[in-house]
């Protein structure tokens, strides 16, 4: 029988839900004021927000996203045009109404024990909460919305690094979290009776040098053309006014991206 782990936390994204639903209820209760504050305007916005969510009861709404967005754009523009509303504050409007139905969702759910997976491996595969570095407020809100599935044939290297768990794979590095230290032996043992040439396989001074590598290069190859294009438009293309200055900065930073990228390849090659 094939030895497989999981690890598991009850009731794990109660804090989460938490601060979704507190979230979701102030946006709902800006969107009720506003139905106050002016009704006559709002009836436009309850009719365009009613709309989406008899349609998705029979279409699932992930699947058809960009069809979605485009039905909802056009007829916020009908709707807004019809009843002479200015298009940015209808939307905005609509945006607060729909997350009634949210929050009242995540307070059903609140209200249930649940049981979450956050790590489980096998011979062929792990699963675990790999948020990116930079990511912190959406995994603060959602964190098992970052779980991810790894290939067990493209690790190369597992070792502790700290009170966390370290796992080097061929194109990047995963450090799993929600671990405690006992679970992260329970992991390295199984790679100690299966995958023994893993462990500790490459130095974690090569690894975090590798991390700084990577984030440097993200830095220089975003950071610099989107500053660049930035400053562009708002000195040449008067602040965006100007549509084929902003369009030629656009398309400037985009290149210089591609260039910075292939230079910083073979600075490293080198």
């Amino acid at each position: 029988m094939e030895n497989i782990i999981e690890i598991k936390r009850t009731n794990f994204q109660r804090k989460s839900a938490y601060f979704q639903l507190l979230n979701y209820t102030l946006f709902s209760i800006l969107g009720i004021v506003s139905i106050f504050w002016d009704w006559k305007a709002s009836i436009a916005p309850i009719i365009c927000v009613i709309t989406f969510y008899l349609i998705e009861r029979k279409i699932d709404f992930w699947s058809n996203v960009l069809s979605f967005i485009i039905a909802f754009l056009i007829l916020s523009f009908s709707l807004s045009w019809i009843f002479s509303l200015s298009f940015g504050i209808f939307i905005f409007q609509c945006l607060l109404l729909a997350a009634i139905k949210p929050a009242i969702v995540i307070w059903k759910e609140i209200k249930q024990e649940h049981t979450d997976v956050i790590f489980a491996m096998s011979s062929e595969y792990f699963v675990c909460l790999s948020p990116d570095n930079s990511d912190y407020r959406g995994y603060a809100m959602n964190p098992m919305g970052y779980k991810k599935r790894f290939p067990m044939s493209a690790v190369i290297s597992v070792q502790r690094d700290g009170n966390i768990l370290l796992i080097a794979l061929q194109q990047q590095i995963v450090r799993p979290r929600e671990l405690r230290s006992d679970e992260i032996e329970i992991i390295l043992e199984y790679f100690r009776m299966n995958r023994p040439d893993v462990l500790a396989a490459v130095e974690t001074k090569i690894i975090r040098e590798e991390e700084d590598r990577i984030y440097w290069v993200k830095l220089i190859v975003i950071g610099i053309p989107c500053i660049l294009a930035g400053l562009s438009i708002y000195f040449f293309a008067d602040n965006g006014r100007n549509t084929l200055v902003t369009i030629l900065s656009i398309v400037a930073a985009l290149f210089l991206g591609l260039i910075l990228l292939k230079i910083t390849n073979l600075i490293y090659r080198s």
